[in-house]
């Protein structure tokens, strides 16, 4: 596995963590690596059915993790809040729908 997807799989991994202070530090290293070169390479040329390597199933699969993780905690915090609190949470849930769309453009770029 080259070093680029072995950042990428730990990356992925850190999406998982309880904390969410570690999971909104992971979310731009993310980004900047589905992006990669490298990544979008190896991705192109993998075959989805192999689960032994990373490819964008996989890497989906640790996104769908994440968004259900940082849903759950928006579903699960106190209603009655203030302004600026829900506000804040409306930006919250634009930025996983953001990241949703920015993993699947990069993943439709590596396809062709």
């Amino acid at each position: 596995m080259s070093l680029a997807l072995n950042d990428l799989l730990l990356c992925c991994r850190q999406l998982e963590n309880d904390r969410a202070t570690e999971r909104r530090k992971e979310v731009e290293k993310f980004k900047r690596l589905i992006r990669d070169p490298e990544t979008v390479q190896y991705n192109r040329h993998s075959d989805s059915r192999q689960g032994k390597y990373l490819n964008w199933d996989a890497v989906f699969r640790f996104l769908q993790k994440y968004i259900q993780k940082e849903t759950e905690c928006l579903r699960t915090a106190k209603s009655n809040v203030s302004a600026s609190t829900q506000a804040s949470r409306h930006k919250k849930m634009q930025e996983i729908s953001s990241l949703v769309k920015y993993f699947i453009k990069c993943a439709n770029k590596s396809k062709g």
